[in-house]
């Protein structure tokens, strides 16, 4: 081999490492958000995976989509280890070829160059072949140096991620008796009114703000976590997002006298938590109508049946469509972008309905809307 065709491999397997270190420093170490030039996870995911398993789950049947959804998340993050360890391979190969001649026997073929570079990164050492010299020992000490900090690194990768996932499930779990399934911001204020546990809603806004705060950090840090499915088909963090932000939304608009000003500082969290995953993900935000004035009367209805005192109606509305624009628009790109189960306005069906309304037959038909 001449010495420009070795500088020229040697440099392409010194690139093809170093993206793959850079890679991983940029998903694992860093504690937040980074960049996403020269990142291969990024690009794997967002670009080449996602959008290709979207059209083809999209293709089944219904009611088999959710089960093909839930099952992204485990296989993308398979997916990009395996894709991390086979380019880290590679890129040593390279390098191990240009050294060919200082390992014993010598290695001409990539193919040969692969082996040894796979033994070395898994740290497997079968002996059949030998770093004879300094130059190829360098090398084959970087490659089991570097494969040790792999299997570090995707191990503590794996338990971070299911730490975050199930601290944001836990509030997702607790909401299904507090707002019904799918959730509902209207059907939560209900059942606080039915329980007569209205002013604990202060402390509550203020544990959802930290529980929201806590999606900020690991669905920018850890992108990857956006696709993990609730258990639930009903339910996701969006919905849930969406549901409690709805009630805020109520309280700080339309309710009387039971305004609960941590309601207001959960919603400027929980929005800005929404537009930084957007921008992170790179989703436009998307403005429409999500809700009409005779909707908004229907769960007005409600609300007094419950005993709230509420403001007028018309300037009730027109304040509380502009805050409820403030998150939909983000709600609604991730919601479709993510394939994602999104909140209701208000239930379908009876049996989501507060037991106190549940008897009430002229109410649960103004819902089926």
């Amino acid at each position: 081999m001449d010495i420009g065709n070795s500088i020229v491999i040697g440099a392409f397997g010194a690139v093809i490492v170093s993206l793959v270190c850079f890679d991983m420093f940029q998903s694992i170490i860093l504690p937040r958000a980074t960049s996403r030039r020269l990142r291969i996870a990024p690009l794997l995911i967002g670009k080449i995976l996602w959008p290709s398993y979207r059209t083809t789950v999209r293709k089944l049947p219904a009611s088999w989509r959710i089960h093909w959804y839930r099952a992204f998340a485990p296989l993308a993050f398979v997916t990009v280890i395996a894709v991390w360890l086979l380019l880290l391979i590679f890129g040593f190969a390279f390098l191990i070829l240009i050294v060919g001649n200082y390992i014993q026997p010598p290695i001409t073929q990539l193919s040969d160059a692969i082996y040894f570079a796979g033994t070395s990164v898994l740290t497997l050492g079968f002996g059949d072949l030998i770093a004879a010299k300094w130059p190829a020992r360098a090398i084959v000490l970087m490659a089991a140096m570097l494969g040790l900090i792999f299997m570090a690194l995707g191990v503590s990768l794996l338990f971070s991620m299911q730490s975050y996932f199930q601290q944001r499930e836990q509030t997702v779990n607790t909401l299904t008796s507090r707002a019904g399934s799918p959730a509902s911001g209207v059907v939560l204020l209900l059942r606080y009114r039915e329980l007569n546990i209205v002013p604990s809603l202060a402390n509550t806004f203020i544990q959802w703000e930290s529980w929201v705060a806590l999606i900020l950090e690991s669905h920018c840090t850890y992108p990857l976590l956006a696709h993990f499915r609730s258990g639930s088909a009903e339910n996701s963090w969006l919905a849930s997002m969406g549901a409690t932000l709805d009630a805020a939304t109520l309280l700080l608009t339309t309710v009387d006298r039971d305004w609960i000003g941590e309601a207001d500082l959960y919603y400027w969290t929980a929005v800005n938590t929404l537009k930084s995953i957007c921008a992170h993900l790179a989703l436009a935000p998307i403005d429409e109508e999500t809700i009409t004035y005779a909707e908004y009367l229907q769960a007005v209805e409600f609300l007094k049946d419950a005993h709230y005192l509420v403001k007028n109606n018309q300037s009730g509305f027109e304040y509380f469509k502009a805050r409820r624009s403030g998150y939909m628009r983000y709600l609604l790109p991730l919601s479709k972008s993510l394939e994602l189960q999104k909140h209701v306005w208000l239930p379908e069906f009876k049996d989501y309905l507060p037991t106190s309304l549940q008897a009430n037959d002229s109410l649960v038909a103004a819902t089926k809307y």
